[in-house]
């Protein structure tokens, strides 16, 4: 997606929402250190391959929402 269409008040809330994310993930991931499951197992897999792509949209976003206030 190009962030830099985004208006500074949409730019700040995705920045929000994608730190919540992330945050999210990180406790998603240190709670099942160690799942039991199957089912434990796919979502901490799922969360690991996500994490990487929230935190790089983080800083595409964080990028387009420093060159708009300029």
């Amino acid at each position: 997606m190009d962030y830099t269409k985004l208006a500074l008040p949409e730019l700040a809330n995705a920045i929000i929402q994608t730190e919540r994310a992330i945050r999210r993930c990180k406790e998603i991931l240190d709670d099942m250190r160690q799942p039991k499951t199957m089912g434990l197992q796919a979502v901490v897999e799922a969360t690991r391959g996500l994490l990487p792509m929230l935190e790089e949209d983080l800083k595409t976003l964080e990028k387009a929402y420093t060159s708009k206030r300029k």
